[in-house]
């Protein structure tokens, strides 16, 4: 966990100096905000299609309406929401997205947040209170990674934030329809999970005029160091293959009117998180000649909402929004039952496809199609600068052998132990074998979670029968018999993917520096990286980032990113699949079977005129040593 605090750190350190000035900001913010876009998965593939709106129905107040409303995102994502209506001003009123956080109802967590409504049209505001996917009144997930066990999720680069951030971008398009709303005046605020979306929302989208996050910002550095993504769900954050920190978001903002509240016991934000990110705000809207558009109010409470903070928010919305003086804000209000707020009245639409949206809000890759070589080596290269620019931006081209030292580990007759350190401080532990007079290709085994010394030396044991081979065992972190706890990875995955990058970009890297050691060990034989099931994930990444790999065996290997390995943002290029034709012309060889997800990367070998550099083999050894076919006797 230190080397992603350490890494967390140097982000949000690099944060602090982008927005340092308005002359430093100036100089990065539209590449910021691409990025920030990019990684929310707001591209070019979403279109702003019918947006089908329903009012299903309005309870009269004094002085204001209630109206249930739908509409569709994309195309038969429904969003559920209330908008409260002034009824006694004069022409258009300004308007105030809410967003709402983790408040459960059947009837969704409008009803839970309906204050907030109730007071801002009180006050001469309309405000539209939005659903959130995970609690709306058709069902859709925040928790994939947190507790649904959809680890790819990180490797589609999939946060929920992106969907509601488009609800909201789609929200602000049917309320420019409304004759009542001033589109000239929009607001955003929320409070918790709702903050988030405020962020994100008002850091990419201009037509919000003014942002008010309640309890809802630390830095990376505060979060990975209080390990505090253990109280948090997936929308929170987007997936950071961008190496953002959240003081981006802020500095996005800028110098549009902000204003935020913590708590001063609030776990979820750490004080020294938010307290560094006021810091910062503070000092980019000195520069920017607007001290005054930033405010940060700190509360004794927890994560607690309160009559104090909407009140604040209102004369905040006044200042900025209405131009007004100051007045006192009436906090009373009479709540609505819950299910009167109901927009389907618990029958919602058969067709929603809400519940689908991590698999289709960011699209798969096109199948690539290409006529020659020419066609695929442009592909391939392709492929290849994202990966190395977006997936693997962490992983230096060439790694430098590492220095080694005495490992810890009981090796296997004939091995020695070796010990070194990549990335950073991280450990790794490894055995090694080489001959006194090695006459073929060296080995690089990556060891699987629960495969010890012993059990890869007996998968690995009749090379002997076909060559005098160098070998060497690799444990990269959370492997070989020190396996780590589910509850242990997990956490690590998380704070890993704030530091923009993931355990298994880690165990690659790690793979990677041992390639180059058994290089330096074993002489001028070319290396051939092999592993089972996860690892053999690990060693097809590793012999497509480093093209001195000449040959890489895989036992039992995923066939697909949805089972392994997790590594941010792969699958916006291709599926492993797709990854390991850019092995070709080099030889990848399936231990015992090949997949029929592979069929494609058979085509593109047989394609290049090189189908026989793509085999099944029964034996490791004899693969290793260029023997393919099934002639000759295997042995004990």
């Amino acid at each position: 966990m230190s080397h992603f605090a350490a890494e967390a750190r140097r982000i949000t350190d690099q944060a602090v100096g982008e927005t340092s000035s308005r002359e430093a900001w100036d100089a990065v913010r539209d590449q910021r905000l691409a990025e920030l876009r990019e990684m929310l998965g707001l591209g070019s593939h979403l279109s702003r299609t019918p947006l089908n709106p329903q009012v299903r129905g309005r309870i009269e107040r004094a002085g204001y309406v209630v109206e249930r409303i739908a509409f569709e995102s994309l195309p038969k994502v429904y969003v559920t929401a209330n908008l409260y209506l002034p009824i006694d001003g004069d022409g258009p009123v300004p308007t105030v997205i809410y967003v709402c956080g983790h408040a459960y109802s059947p009837h969704g967590a409008k009803t839970s947040y309906q204050r907030h409504g109730h007071t801002l049209a009180k006050h001469g505001y309309a405000s539209l209170v939005i659903d959130p996917l995970q609690i709306a009144e058709t069902a859709a997930l925040h928790h994939g990674v947190y507790n649904q066990e959809m680890y790819e999720w990180y490797t589609r680069a999939y946060s929920p934030a992106g969907l509601e951030v488009w609800n909201v971008i789609r929200a602000l398009d049917y309320l420019e329809t409304r004759p009542e709303v001033d589109s000239e005046r929009f607001a955003i605020t929320g409070r918790s999970g709702g903050a988030a979306m405020s962020w994100f929302a008002a850091a990419v989208e201009p037509r919000i005029k003014a942002a008010i996050p309640i309890m809802g910002i630390a830095t990376y550095a505060a979060a990975v160091a209080n390990d505090t993504q253990r109280l948090h769900c997936d929308c929170m954050f987007p997936v950071n293959f961008r190496m953002q920190d959240l003081i981006h978001l802020g500095a996005l903002i800028s110098p549009r009117p902000l204003f935020t509240a913590h708590g001063r016991t609030d776990r979820l934000f750490p004080v020294e998180g938010y307290e560094e990110f006021s810091s910062a705000m503070g000092a980019l809207y000195a520069s920017q000649g607007t001290p005054d558009r930033f405010r940060n109010l700190e509360v004794d409470s927890g994560h607690e909402d309160s009559d104090l903070l909407r009140a604040e928010a209102v004369k905040w919305l006044d200042r900025w929004i209405l131009r007004r003086d100051p007045r006192e804000i009436d906090m009373a209000f009479d709540p609505i039952d819950p299910a009167d707020l109901s927009v389907f009245g618990g029958s919602p639409p058969a067709d929603a496809r809400n519940h689908l949206a991590h698999e289709f809000f960011i699209p798969d890759p096109e199948p690539t199609r290409w006529k020659g070589p020419a066609d695929w080596e442009a592909r391939r290269a392709e492929v290849l600068t994202a990966l190395r620019g977006q997936v693997f931006h962490t992983v230096p081209e060439r790694i430098p052998a590492p220095e080694t030292f005495a490992g810890a580990l009981d090796p296997p007759q004939g091995f020695e132990p070796l010990a070194y350190r990549y990335p950073g401080d991280v450990p790794v532990e490894a055995v090694l074998r080489v001959p006194e007079s090695p006459d073929g290709p060296a080995l690089l085994h990556v060891a699987a979670p629960g495969e010890g010394p012993v059990a890869a030396a007996q998968l690995l044991r009749n090379i002997r029968r076909f060559g005098s081979n160098p070998v060497m065992i690799v444990f990269p972190p959370g492997t070989g018999l020190a396996t780590w706890p589910k509850s242990a990875w997990k956490s690590l995955l998380r704070n890993a993917m704030h530091a923009g990058r993931t355990v298994d970009t880690v165990r690659i890297a790690a793979v990677l520096a041992a390639a180059q050691i058994l290089r330096e060990r074993a002489g001028d034989w070319p290396v051939t990286v092999s592993g089972i099931g996860p690892a053999a994930g690990w060693a097809l990444y590793s012999a497509v980032l480093d093209s001195e790999i000449s040959h890489a065996i895989l036992v039992r290997a995923p066939d697909s990113h949805l089972d392994g390995p997790v590594v941010l943002g792969a699958m916006r290029h291709a599926d492993l699949p797709g990854i390991a034709a850019l092995l070709a012309p080099r030889r990848l060889t399936f231990y015992g079977r090949m997949p029929a997800a592979f069929e494609p990367t058979q085509d593109v070998y047989e394609g290049l005129g090189v189908g026989e550099r793509l085999a099944v083999s029964m034996s490791i050894g004899a693969a290793l040593n260029g023997r393919f076919g099934h002639g000759f006797s295997l042995g004990l």
